[in-house]
């Protein structure tokens, strides 16, 4: 079976778990080294929150929502890193293209 980021991600994943990916994404997106630290992302994440006044639901927990990533084999955490991103034939673009397709994110482009 092929992977679809714009099925897979918007059907299985909920609004704030989708946040948290966006939140990774653009982090990866912004660096070039391979190792993303989890506090980058939820620094990352709780400035998406605050930008778009929404709660955020993963305060003290990231760790939390980035471990469902890890079971579901697109992220490897490792130390409080995030030491491997496997979007599959998928570029970070194309995750992030994906999640804007759905109507619960078309505000926040």
């Amino acid at each position: 079976m092929v992977f679809n980021p714009n099925e897979e991600i918007n059907t299985y994943f909920n609004f704030h778990q989708r946040i948290v990916i966006l939140s990774l994404l653009k982090v990866v997106k912004s660096r070039k080294k391979k190792t993303v630290y989890v506090s980058e992302v939820y620094k990352k994440y709780i400035e998406i929150c605050e930008e778009y006044s929404i709660e955020s639901v993963f305060k003290s927990n990231i760790l939390q929502a980035l471990k469902i990533f890890e079971v579901a084999g697109f992220i490897k955490i490792k130390d409080g890193s995030i030491t491997k991103i496997d979007l599959k034939p998928y570029t970070v673009d194309d995750w992030i293209k994906a999640i804007f397709q759905d109507p619960e994110f078309q505000s926040l482009k």
